[in-house]
């Protein structure tokens, strides 16, 4: 029962706290049918990849990165034949990453498999797995789905009678060109895949605006028209471009029925041929000094059908490149183009609008910085420094504690006595000192690993795993009362004890490592206070999976406890000093278990946060820190007692002196309970700001809103009211697990000054990414091509498709008809910044209404 309680709890420690991850899509795939004869087809996959990184081949050993593979869903219509052939840009070469020989491509790379169709009328389907890497770092393998239509194995496919070649005609970035039987919208350059990025236009975003028009030669033939006027700096490839480099513009149709294409699409505009740098290639691209315009001549069989279809396109400028769709529908019997709504999502599901495409935002002065107002950065939201000294002091609490304080002397006076010279025990105690951080480093570094950081940060606000740390602290807390000692299987200590006796650096090391099992039972709950605790505020990862964070502070608390050993090798005088062991150690041990009991209450918190169970309100939250703190007090003055205390104690001055401190705590926590006579409810001391669920969470003074101000938690509503009350937006990114959310609330909106702004100007919009609530209708997001079932994830969803971050808190400023009025800001605990934020957008507001 101990094995399995402990294997649970290492578990538990793997899984952390965040939100959201830098979004990288570095190989584009494109695919496209190539005819052999009848039957037999090649399918080539098409992978463009992003200069500095690399695709791997089929054909690599088992303990490097995961190979490139295709996978077909079965079926009794078609038969593969043989494995698909791979490009010959191949490379052999040393992979700096995985540190061996690997066979890789880098710029593109085609696989071709052979395929016989023993049924047109079904298509093949699939999907491609594949890794990527640059020379620092590896995406986590992503799967791409694929798709050939039946209208892929038309009968036409070896005719030049368009004017392009077999090879070309079954690719549907040219389907333009081809003749009836190969109209489809099923395939295109772009993909629907889960590893690839599709955005579809939204007006005032997007680099590219379209316009569309139908000109009339007669009554079976017509022009069509589509005009792209493109924002400076940014490029369109020709429908024309050469392959292996960009995605080319192309038209594709929904439907063939009714209509004839009548030779290719015609370009204008500013069009320029040459070497593209960033692809590598010989492109023709058009640049924005005119409108790029395609017109395709049609001849009508069936003038009452309409003419559906879409652009689909690249735009880059010289940074990155995004692909892009523009809808488009013909009425030619009335001689109109069908103006689609812009509240139509593109990859709406079942043809139901898109919740999050279907809104619009003016982005002309999203770059204006306004009162000078400067936010913390997001990726410094974690300070490293403060990180390293809570690891450290966590250092310093274990080395104090009954496990690891009485081994000190033994083991200096080991290295000094046994290793004959005076100079050679300080070396062999600095490298018993060295093993216990790269011991300590390497456990953080597998624990924060095993999942990577996306998983971690998927749990951030996931209830039922707040619950499990919850428990999992606590269950850390009895065993620091001393009710039970939570300890690793005695072999694993016998074994370790029996390698240190080997002597040497080998040696040295295991007795660093026995160290570190015969003291778990102290060292174990810190360890895992301060891995959950770490992992959960953001910022960089090592290889883009590993977050740093846990590193550091298990840095810091390795250092804190192997510094100590290496100190009194050098000057063993000092141990003279040292106090002796006692009943002190243990006093350490409680006052930790009741750390760990407080934080317990802290991830029950969240849970219910994210859930709305309403079992932790404000009021329950502070009340039970307030008897930890007076426990606290009680133990410290001797009036409590644990099993692990000895029979009768004598009450130290420093006990008496962290009792009072434990008094004047529990009264700044009471003090919680004070009403604001502004907000209407209670008023949360800054040192609980962030720990504490919102005051509005409440069963005395339930509010809706932070600090009770008038606020809405969907979009639709908040701008319907906007408009009615002709009052600018404060767009509010929020969570409820978002700490830094909260002590914008308690310590900045809660201020005069900027209380009033948000309250009497401004219409609060507060979105909470991490809210569970289930969506009446599902959607299919456009950005991350995932369908998004909840609440909070719809609203992670605008955030990043509007606004391209996701990161907590986030204010935007916006009229109501979605003109943004300055650059948006992150944390900003500066009050009179963040008031100059507000005002300046307000005289914005102001100016555009005259």
């Amino acid at each position: 029962m101990r094995k399995l309680t402990i294997l649970v709890s290492l578990l538990l420690l793997t899984i952390s706290n965040d939100i959201y991850g830098q979004i990288l899509n570095p190989v584009k795939w494109s695919w496209k049918a190539e005819k052999i004869n009848e039957t037999e087809y090649n399918l080539v996959f098409h992978a463009k990849i992003d200069k500095t990184w690399a695709v791997y081949s089929q054909f690599i050993g088992e303990d490097g990165p995961v190979p490139t593979s295709f996978t077909f869903n079965e079926g009794n219509h078609f038969k593969l034949i043989g494995k698909a052939n791979e490009s010959k840009n191949v490379e052999t070469k040393f992979d700096k990453v995985f540190e061996m020989t690997i066979k890789k491509f880098h710029n593109y790379a085609d696989f071709t498999q052979k395929i016989k169709i023993l049924d047109k009328t079904k298509p093949v389907e699939g999907y491609v797995t594949y890794m990527t890497c640059d020379d620092t770092r590896c995406l986590p393998p992503t799967e791409v789905d694929f798709k050939f239509d039946s209208g892929t194995w038309g009968n036409t496919a070896g005719s030049n009678e368009s004017g392009v070649s077999k090879k070309k005609i079954t690719d549907q970035s040219k389907v333009q060109n081809a003749s009836d039987d190969q109209l489809s919208s099923d395939i295109n350059a772009a993909g629907t895949g889960r590893g690839q990025q599709k955005i579809s236009m939204q007006e005032g975003s997007d680099p590219v605006k379209w316009n569309i028009e139908l000109q009339k030669l007669n009554q079976k033939q017509f022009i069509l028209r589509y005009t792209a006027n493109i924002s400076k700096g940014w490029n369109v490839y020709s429908i024309y471009t050469e392959d292996n480099g960009p995605v080319p513009t192309s038209l594709i149709f929904e439907s063939k029925d009714g209509i004839e294409l009548s030779g290719k699409p015609v370009e204008k505009g500013q069009l320029k041929e040459g070497m593209d740098k960033m692809f590598g290639v010989n492109v023709k691209k058009f640049y924005p000094d005119q409108p790029y315009i395609i017109e395709q001549k049609i001849s009508v069989t069936d003038i009452t059908k309409p003419v559906n279809g879409l652009i689909s396109y690249q735009a880059c400028d010289d940074e990155k490149c995004i692909l892009l769709e523009q809808d488009f529908a013909f009425d030619l019997q009335n001689e109109k183009v069908i103006e689609f709504s812009p509240e139509t999502g593109a990859n709406a599901v079942a043809g139901e609008l898109n919740p999050v495409t279907k809104h619009k935002f003016d982005k002309e002065f999203i770059n204006t910085e306004c009162g000078g107002v400067t936010s913390v950065p997001e990726e410094k939201t974690q300070n490293w420094w403060l990180i390293f000294l809570a690891g450290f002091v966590g250092g310093l609490l274990a080395f104090l504690t009954p496990c690891v304080f009485p081994m000190v002397p033994l083991t200096v006076s080991f290295f000094t006595k046994r290793s004959g010279t005076r100079a050679k025990g300080i070396r062999n105690a600095i490298y018993y000192g060295l093993s216990i951080i790269i011991i300590y480093l390497i456990l953080g570094l597998v624990i924060t690993a095993v999942f990577g950081a996306d998983a971690l940060n998927q749990l951030s606000t996931n209830a039922w795993f707040n619950i499990g740390f919850a428990v999992l602290f606590i269950i850390f807390g009895i065993s620091f009362f001393g009710f039970f000692e939570i300890q690793l299987p005695s072999s694993w200590a016998n074994k370790s004890d029996s390698m240190a006796g080997k002597g040497g650096l080998l040696g040295i090391f295991f007795m660093a490592f026995t160290l570190a099992l015969v003291s778990f039972s102290c060292t174990g709950p810190i360890i895992g206070t301060l891995l959950v605790e770490t992992a959960t505020g953001g910022g960089p990862t090592l290889f883009g999976t590993i977050p740093i964070g846990p590193l550091v502070g298990m840095f810091g608390f390795s250092l804190a406890l192997a510094l100590p050993f290496g100190l009194f090798a050098l000057f063993p005088a000092w141990l003279n000093s040292l106090p002796k062991s006692g009943s002190w150690m243990n006093v350490i041990k409680v006052t930790l278990g009741f750390i760990e009991i407080a934080l317990a209450l802290k991830f029950i918190s969240i849970a219910d946060l994210t859930m709305n169970w309403k079992i932790m309100p404000y009021e329950l939250f502070v009340g039970l820190w307030v008897l930890i703190a007076g426990a606290m007090a009680v133990y410290y003055f001797g009036w409590l007692r644990f099993p692990s205390d000895p029979p009768k104690q004598k009450i130290s001055p420093a006990r008496k002196i962290f009792g009072t401190l434990m008094v004047l705590l529990m009264l700044y926590m009471a003090s919680g309970f004070r009403v604001s006579k502004v907000s209407e409810t209670f008023i949360t001391p800054n040192l609980l700001s962030g720990l504490a669920p919102p005051a509005g969470h409440s069963y005395i003074f339930p509010k809706h809103c932070p600090l009770n101000i008038n606020c809405f938690h969907d979009y639709d509503e908040g701008i319907a009211y906007a408009k009615k009350v002709n009052k600018p937006v404060l767009l509010d990114f929020t969570g409820y697990g978002c700490v830094n959310c909260r002590r914008m609330e308690d310590n900045v909106w809660s201020k005069d000054q900027v209380f009033r702004l948000i309250n009497d100007e401004y219409v609060l919009i507060s979105l909470y990414v991490d809210d569970r609530k289930p969506l009446e209708e599902t959607y299919m997001s456009t950005f991350s091509n995932k369908e998004i079932k909840e609440v909070g994830k719809k609203w992670a969803d605008f955030q990043a498709i509007h606004f391209e971050t996701n990161s907590q808190p986030y204010y935007v400023l916006s009229s109501p008809d979605g003109k943004i009025l300055s650059k948006p800001v992150a944390y900003t605990p500066d009050i009179e910044q963040y008031r100059m934020f507000l005002q300046c957008g307000l005289d914005k507001f102001e100016e555009l209404k005259k």
